[in-house]
């Protein structure tokens, strides 16, 4: 039986994180400028990845199907995030996101653990080599998906 999919949106001025997936597996996950918003948009009414593949993290790039609900963090600018999807006809929900990029980080090095001798390291003092959005949208949707 498949599980249902959902969104997670880490909203940012510049840039946002896009997570499809739902508690247990990250289906497809993307970094994504601002100005490509429209790009997002259109693969979630379609469920295809095709558009912002270029923008891909983790996960693949192959269509996703429908989703169930999208969970956009109540961060930076949420509140235009949200209009956007409403206009669009996407059914939203606004969602804590503290302390979302802490778990994102340590998130990060658990999907990609660190390899010799920065493997020693406390995670604590490693910092990904790459900004950790997508996964903080992952995280803002497992969140949510679970306090339920």
């Amino acid at each position: 039986m498949n599980r249902p999919l959902y969104c997670g949106i880490d909203p940012g001025r510049e840039k946002f994180g896009f997570a499809v997936g739902n508690t247990e597996i990250l289906s497809f996950a993307a970094i994504i400028p601002f100005e490509n918003m429209a790009d997002a948009l259109e693969c979630l009414l379609d469920g295809g990845a095709e558009r912002i593949a270029s923008w891909r993290t983790e996960g693949t790039c192959k269509s996703f199907g429908a989703i169930s609900r999208v969970f956009i963090g109540n961060g930076t600018g949420h509140e235009h995030y949200a209009g956007i999807f409403r206009d669009s006809g996407i059914v939203t929900e606004i969602t804590d996101e503290r302390m979302t990029t802490l778990e994102a980080r340590d998130l990060y090095w658990r999907l990609h653990p660190p390899k010799r001798l920065w493997s020693l390291l406390p995670r604590s003092l490693l910092t990904p080599p790459r900004p950790v959005d997508d996964l903080a949208a992952w995280i803002i949707m497992r969140r949510t998906l679970a306090s339920r």
